[in-house]
């Protein structure tokens, strides 16, 4: 009986397997963006940075620093968009189970 029980747990967890793959596949072709006063910073679902886009009129050679965090905040928010997204949609897979480190 336990023996049972443990082939249909394992054909599970092979079919989650599965749709984890098919979803880390689409997260990776998705991009998602994020930005900050004239800075524009896309990323793809899978967490890589594909551009930085910044406003001319943000460009001030006397404040570079300010410019800088601009950068990283757009890029923050466009990995926090592109992390959420992620966990939606592994909600449905793994019913909120909250598995670390898939992602």
């Amino acid at each position: 009986m336990i023996f049972g029980n443990m082939g249909e747990m394992m054909k599970m967890a092979r079919e989650m397997q599965g749709q984890l793959k098919t979803i880390k596949d689409e997260l990776a072709k998705e991009i998602y963006e994020g930005s900050a006063q004239g800075v524009v910073a896309k990323v793809s679902g899978d967490m890589e940075l594909k551009e930085i886009k910044i406003d001319r009129q943000v460009l001030d050679p006397d404040n570079l620093n300010r410019l800088e965090k601009q950068v990283e905040e757009a890029t923050r928010k466009a990995l926090k968009t592109a992390k959420d997204a992620a966990a939606r949609k592994m909600k449905g897979i793994t019913g909120g189970l909250g598995l670390p480190g898939i992602f």
